[in-house]
């Protein structure tokens, strides 16, 4: 039986302190058992941006099986939060 998935996209952070906060409580999903961290298959390439390099994780969350991307603030770009469909 699948379930849903409870996590919500995010297309961008205010602010390194919010980010932060949400990196720290992904992390308490890890050590819950909730989620676990997977290698990252395809990168992400914002806006075109061939060659730039982006610090992202993967994650599974276990329930549901979907896959979701962690993209860390790298300005101008905000990070983002997001399923991988």
């Amino acid at each position: 039986m699948r379930f849903c998935c409870p996590w919500e996209e995010i297309d961008g952070f205010a602010s390194l302190v919010e980010f932060r906060s949400f990196e720290r409580w992904l992390l308490g999903q890890v050590s819950g058992g909730l989620a676990r961290q997977i290698p990252v298959a395809v990168p992400y390439c914002h806006d075109g941006d061939i060659g730039v390099v982006l610090a992202e994780v993967w994650y599974l969350h276990l329930q549901s099986r979907e896959t979701w991307r962690l993209i860390w603030p790298e300005p101008p770009f905000d990070g983002i939060f997001k399923k991988i469909s």
